[in-house]
């Protein structure tokens, strides 16, 4: 007899704070929940039946860009296999943490959600039938995700699986998959604790996910990170390709990232990469008059990606983002000096400890007022520290995200840019309680 709507509600819910406590999340606690190398994953896969050998896939990895190329590309491909699905993994989740697993079909009629989240009875009968080799062998959250999205998409026989690695790529969970694509969108300074501390090490492992004779699409990277990428890729006998090189309508990324709902000025570059990605693919020319253009422009709607300089109102203008190091806030703060045209900046910012926090902060306008914040989780900075590091003349801290966002909402007029940042989690909760922050109060979007 099947579970009534509030009794799967309260099984679901009770299943996920299990997950969360039996395999902390990087997402929570940082390097504690990360659990590099790919034995326990293949254990894993092998335990299912290694549903991830039955799929085709792009694999694709990046310091920043990963998740919006991700995105843009199963809405592409949804465009171009009318009637079939296209599987979407990425990370973290924002609100929902089946946000991670997604099923994209293509759009027909008007551009709106053609998306579904694994189901909460599918999670429930994962855990289910992995319960045995979670409770003997222990993996990482991220492997749970994981293997997880990897069964999802088997059993929904998807027409391709668009896999983002969770952090680098060559002892990432994901990288137990041969896929028929790799994508490697941008390298930066991240992570370096995991990582290294250097492009050329970081481009290392990242260009782990290149296999042999599989063709890889690499977007804009340092021409050292560009050198490591391609020795990896002689070394495999793997086609390397820059984001561009195959199609002459590139030149139109600059109109598609104009008309984009994705709105950072970054989506250019990532535009060019799907498109690339879609050649090799062997996918036709992506005119701007195609289903596929169309589908790449409303990538965000069609997939249900949020985050990245979404707007949540208009007057005030209310922009978040997840951007949070050196060269992804570098980018955004441009944009937002851009867009805001001399209006007064009132920035919530929150940052994670395990950051180059001191650099990020480099870059903050001074002019701008701040209310400092910090995620829940022990990786966030404490407000109070974040406002000493950051220097900045009118600041204040606001450990509570809710509260931070009410104090600058009742501090700005409607002509104010208030901006919101500086960690994926911030932004997350924001999201999660922008209903109940706003209240009854009335906001132009």
């Amino acid at each position: 007899m099947p579970e009534i709507e509030p009794e799967l509600e309260k099984m679901y819910r009770e299943c996920v704070r299990r997950l969360y406590s039996i395999a902390p999340s990087f997402q929570k606690v940082g390097v504690l929940g990360y659990h590099p190398g790919l034995e326990t994953m293949s254990d894993f896969s092998a335990y299912l039946g290694d549903p991830h050998k039955s799929l085709t896939a792009v694999h694709i990895a990046g310091t920043n860009g990963k998740g919006s190329v991700a995105h843009m590309l199963a809405s592409a491909l949804a465009s171009a296999y009318p009637g079939e699905r296209i599987g979407l993994y990425t990370s973290p989740h924002l609100v929902d943490f089946r946000e991670r697993i997604k099923l994209v079909s293509s759009a027909t009629g008007e551009v709106g959600e053609h998306f579904s989240m694994i189901g909460k009875r599918e999670v429930l009968d994962f855990m289910h039938r992995a319960g045995s080799f979670i409770e003997e062998r222990t993996p990482s959250f991220f492997e749970i995700t994981t293997a997880m999205a990897f069964d999802y998409f088997n059993r929904e026989n998807v027409r391709v699986a668009v896999i983002e690695t969770g952090l680098g790529g060559r002892l990432d969970s994901t990288n137990i998959i041969v896929p028929r694509l790799s994508v490697i969108t941008s390298i930066g300074i991240d992570h370096k604790d995991v990582l290294g501390d250097t492009i050329e090490q970081i481009a290392s492992e990242k260009a782990g996910i290149i296999k042999p004779g599989v063709p890889v699409v690499v977007g804009d990277v340092p021409d050292s990170a560009y050198d490591v990428i391609r020795t990896r890729a002689e070394q495999c006998g793997s086609r390397l390709y820059r984001a561009g090189e195959l199609c002459d309508e590139c030149v139109g990324a600059v109109v598609a990232a104009s008309e984009a709902d994705l709105h950072a000025a970054c989506q250019e570059k990532n535009i060019r990469t799907v498109l690339t990605a879609l050649r090799v693919l062997g996918l036709e020319t992506v005119s701007k008059d195609s289903e596929v253009y169309e589908a790449i422009i409303h990538a965000a709607a069609i997939t249900g990606l949020r985050g990245r300089w979404e707007r949540l109102s208009s007057r005030p203008e209310v922009i978040c983002d997840i951007g949070h190091n050196v060269e992804a806030v570098s980018v955004s703060m441009c944009q937002l000096a851009k867009e805001a045209g001399g209006r007064h900046i009132i920035m919530v910012y929150g940052m994670a400890g395990d950051k180059d926090v001191e650099s990020v902060c480099c870059l903050l306008p001074d002019e701008a007022e701040y209310i400092m914040t910090q995620a829940s989780g022990s990786r966030a900075m404490p407000a109070e520290r974040l406002v000493e590091i950051a220097g900045k003349r009118y600041s204040v801290a606001v450990p509570d995200v809710g509260q931070a966002v009410r104090l600058a909402m009742s501090k700005a007029s409607a002509d104010d840019v208030v901006f919101i940042g500086g960690s994926s989690y911030v932004v997350a909760e924001v999201l999660e309680k922008w209903p109940e922050i706003m209240g009854n109060k009335k906001v132009k979007k």
